[in-house]
């Protein structure tokens, strides 16, 4: 089973810079279960990069379970019922966090 920061960090090698074009924003990512923790994505300047920790001044904060991240970047979760089920909670900017897909491949 793979770790947050493991699933992470193949999220980050799938970014997609010409999705990110003009997106400045920190994404927030809470995720409980075995091997979870709280991590942030910086994205500007069509790069992005990941840290560890929860982020100072997120646009968006998103908590779920490292099961239900693996499912989702996997295509495997369909977000919109895993959201309305209370399994996904996002705060902030919902637009933006509808762009994480495009922008890391998922």
């Amino acid at each position: 089973m793979s770790t947050a920061q493991e699933l992470l960090s193949d999220v980050i090698a799938r970014f997609r810079p010409e999705a990110a074009r003009g997106v400045q924003a920190v994404f927030e990512l809470d995720l409980s279960g075995d091997g979870g923790g709280k991590w942030h994505i910086k994205v500007g300047a069509e790069k992005c990069e990941l840290a560890a920790g929860p982020a100072q001044d997120p646009n968006v904060s998103i908590t779920m379970s490292v099961e239900d991240w693996r499912k989702l970047i996997a295509r495997d979760l369909d977000v919109e019922q895993a959201f309305y089920d209370g399994r996904v909670r996002v705060t902030g900017d919902l637009y933006l966090a509808m762009q994480l897909g495009a922008m890391f491949g998922f």
